[in-house]
């Protein structure tokens, strides 16, 4: 492979290092070559190659977003437009928001000062085609997505390589039952891809598993006594999934609970709530950075200014109460954080908040007015067909 007299170890070294897209080039220069940015031990190491170094992590990270009109899947190297536009986050010249409301009384920005837009030109690259069919729900896991679609279908799509698979049909679980939460993880002990569905039957949930090694389902032969009331999107945080579901069924006082599944163990704990008066028909859980956070859903129809992290794992005295300046009625993190700043959604809009004080500025993609759902995901050379160990 390559010239003889450059050791083999630093031409991996070097090749680990490279975009994906100039990898995909390189499988034409020779058979060997091919086979070795094919071979599963390649792919693990390019891929730990961006989660253990910074600046490799922010070459190949990818904001992820569907259209509200299409909801076609869509990618942009955001932190490419920051790095070109590096006043906007080394300085303290962000737009302040001077007016918080509109006449409809909707979650919409009424006016900033300054240059409120963050313009996004046209560089923004469509993923692959799937089934003419709107992405609903869209997760992201150690270089690879899953998309559900509004048809009730699963695909898994590798954004980098155009690559994607329909998941198997998954089984019914009995009479009467509906489908109300959706996770995708990395399980790092069995070194393979889920994808869990819970079912609500009469009596409690039941956890379908989907593992990409397998391509197949299998269920988890337990009920648990917990009831959803809406489709909810698992929350990936320390190798686990978290829902936030409604109440407990069989409990006199019902109350509202964070749920964990664990992927490598396959079992289910409680987290705590910040508070017991915490109704989960009026709140979402999700991940802010590195933390879970509860926030309100909108369901309320009001308008809120704060949400709660939790610092520690499953540490009730960890949770924090954050403040923000916009008021907002329905908002997430979007996954995307850079220096002080971070991506919010807040409800087809984002926004580019500052951590350091009350300043936003409006994230604004030239033809894309409006957005549906938005995350990360970091570009790899995962096959589909061959999992990485």
């Amino acid at each position: 492979m390559g010239n003889p007299d450059f050791p083999s170890d630093i031409i991996l070294e070097i090749l680990s290092r490279l975009p994906v897209k100039l990898l995909c080039r390189f499988r034409c220069v020779s058979k060997s070559w091919r086979s070795l940015i094919a071979d599963p031990d390649f792919v693990k190491m390019h891929l730990n190659k961006a989660i253990e170094n910074e600046d490799i992590f922010n070459q190949r990270r990818r904001l992820i977003f569907t259209d509200v009109s299409i909801r076609l899947l869509q990618s942009l190297n955001l932190d490419e437009l920051l790095n070109n536009n590096n006043e906007f986050l080394n300085n303290n010249n962000d737009a302040v928001v001077d007016s918080y409301l509109g006449e409809d009384n909707d979650n919409h920005i009424d006016k900033i000062n300054g240059d409120d837009d963050l313009r996004v030109p046209t560089d923004v690259h469509y993923i692959c085609s799937l089934p003419n069919y709107w992405v609903f729900l869209l997760f992201h896991s150690h270089g690879l997505l899953l998309c559900l679609l509004h048809n009730g279908g699963f695909y898994l799509v590798n954004p980098a390589t155009r690559e994607s698979k329909k998941l198997a049909e998954k089984p019914d679980v009995g009479k009467g039952y509906y489908s109300s939460g959706v996770g995708f993880g990395f399980d790092h002990s069995s070194g393979d891809y889920k994808v869990v569905v819970l079912s609500y039957l009469e009596g409690g949930i039941m956890f379908s598993v989907y593992t990409l090694k397998t391509g197949s389902w299998r269920m988890i032969q337990r009920r648990y006594p917990y009831k959803f009331d809406r489709m909810q999107k698992g929350i990936l945080l320390n190798g686990a999934l978290h829902w936030l579901l409604m109440d407990r069924v069989g409990v006199e006082h019902r109350s509202s609970v964070i749920i964990s599944f664990n992927l490598a163990e396959e079992n289910v704990r409680e987290i705590p709530l910040p508070l017991a008066s915490i109704d989960a028909r009026d709140y979402n859980v999700g991940a802010y950075r590195d933390f879970l956070c509860v926030i309100h859903s909108g369901a309320d129809g009001g308008m809120h200014n704060e949400f709660w992290i939790m610092k520690e794992d499953s540490a009730r005295e960890s949770w924090t109460k954050i403040r923000i300046p916009i008021p907002y009625s329905v908002s997430r993190h979007s996954g995307f954080w850079k220096k002080s700043h971070d991506l919010l959604v807040f409800r087809d809009q984002l926004l580019l908040c500052n951590s350091n004080g009350p300043r936003f500025r409006n994230l604004s993609i030239s033809g894309l007015p409006r957005v549906n759902e938005v995350g990360i995901y970091l570009e790899s050379l995962v096959s589909l067909n061959n999992n990485v160990d």
